[in-house]
């Protein structure tokens, strides 16, 4: 596991606590697997972009659903700074 997917790991253990995230598979959608509603994953995202100083605009936040985009838009634009 990467750096980045720990902290987005800690990030959605914050909004769902209870949710079992080994289990997660890299393109499962977040959301629907998670159970985790549009206000959660705001909050999650805003963490994640707070704590690795990369802005995520939130016309983005559609297309990013599962770990894996996630992961790979910010190993994006961590290559860009």
């Amino acid at each position: 596991m990467t750096e980045i997917d720990s902290i987005i790991k800690k990030h959605l253990h914050r909004v769902a606590p209870e949710a079992d995230l080994e289990q997660l598979q890299p393109e499962d959608d977040l959301g629907s697997v998670l159970d985790i509603d549009s206000m959660d994953f705001y909050n999650m995202m805003v963490g994640i972009s707070q704590e690795l100083q990369v802005e995520i605009p939130e016309e983005r936040y559609g297309q990013l659903r599962s770990m894996k985009s996630i992961s790979d838009f910010l190993s994006e634009s961590a290559g860009k700074h």
